[in-house]
């Protein structure tokens, strides 16, 4: 995606601010982060953040410390959910636990979770000094109740994506394969986050009367976001790195869609493929075909289409500026991205 058709100079910014904060006095770990800046992402969730907030209003230094809080958060996730899926790569780079270890990468993806933490209570602290400049006065009581609820914010946000991967695991070992099971695990894996995007932007601004609409829109582009990733999944199946195991298959909708309308005898021969042996690519192709033909992919792809005319919908009843452009844009580049 390119960058210039939204905010370039503001990004640069907040590029600048980012990476500020992953450094450490730790030269072991100023070499990891220079790394991991190497194969940095799209920057998603920073986007969006900019995008409500110049639509609804002006970007000022705490947007940029949000932006900063929630992709640390992030970071820090997409870190360990290498571990836990045992990847080796992420957009053709190595990740970081094939390239040292699991352990150090555990250990890096927790250093990153403190680092949005402690910029968190600084995010709060700013917000009340400022308050107190402003208004000339200062509520010792009040500070304290919006300075635990942004931080009990955080932390929640935190909770809810480990509450996913937690979520997953169960359903996978116990086969609970349905579109309700799946719905909960992306809703906080990813929906949840991109929604407190969304909620937390309009808050900035005190937009009220819009954080009911900002959080739908959340929830549904973060849904639509994580069925596309399921897709890319399947479209790329034939990249050297990418053959998984079949636990790791499951809880993808096109999987979840394809093994609930198969008959017990499919199900049986799904259970006995063995994905691990010398012909993993022919039985992977094998399951690929298995899931198209009972129209796994077809529904995704309607899924996703679904929750991304939702959110554009939601969008009207925002002030049609240039932002708000840029926003659908974003937002039809999400479900036509490939990768």
């Amino acid at each position: 995606m390119k960058k210039k058709f939204i905010l370039k100079k503001e990004f640069k910014i907040f590029e600048k601010q980012f990476l500020f904060f992953l450094k450490s006095k730790i030269l072991f770990l100023n070499k990891i982060k220079n790394y991991f800046v190497l194969k940095k992402g799209k920057y998603v969730r920073p986007l969006l953040i900019f995008l409500i907030t110049k639509m609804l209003g002006t970007i000022s230094k705490k947007t940029y410390k949000l932006a900063s809080i929630i992709e640390l958060i992030h970071t820090a996730s997409i870190i360990h959910d290498d571990v836990i899926d045992n990847s080796s790569f992420r957009r053709g780079f190595l990740t970081i636990n094939s390239l040292w270890n699991n352990k150090i990468a555990v250990i890096f993806g927790d250093y990153i979770f403190s680092k949005s933490l402690n910029l968190a209570l600084n995010y709060n602290h700013y917000n009340h000094y400022n308050h107190y400049n402003h208004y000339n006065h200062y509520n010792h009581s009040n500070h304290s109740n919006h300075s635990n609820h942004s931080n009990n914010l955080f932390s929640n946000l935190i909770l809810k994506m480990s509450e996913g991967e937690l979520y997953q695991i169960d359903f996978i070992k116990n086969q609970k394969f349905s579109e309700k099971n799946y719905k909960k695990i992306i809703f906080n894996k990813t929906a949840f986050l991109i929604s407190t995007c969304c909620e937390q932007s309009g808050k900035l601004l005190k937009k009220k009367h819009t954080l009911f609409f900002l959080k739908k829109i959340g929830i549904l582009i973060g849904l639509s976001f994580q069925i596309k990733d399921d897709l890319l999944d399947y479209n790329n199946f034939n990249q050297q790195n990418f053959f998984l195991k079949l636990n790791e298959t499951k809880i993808t909708l096109p999987f979840i869609y394809s093994f609930n309308k198969a008959s017990f005898k499919e199900k049986k021969w799904i259970f006995n493929l063995n994905l691990s042996n010398k012909k993993q690519n022919f039985f992977y192709k094998k399951l690929i075909n298995f899931i198209c033909f009972l129209g796994g992919i077809e529904f995704s792809i309607y899924k996703m289409k679904l929750f991304t005319n939702k959110a554009l919908i939601q969008l009207n009843n925002f002030p049609n500026n240039s932002a708000n452009k840029s926003f659908k844009t974003l937002i039809f580049f999400f479900i036509n991205r490939k990768f």
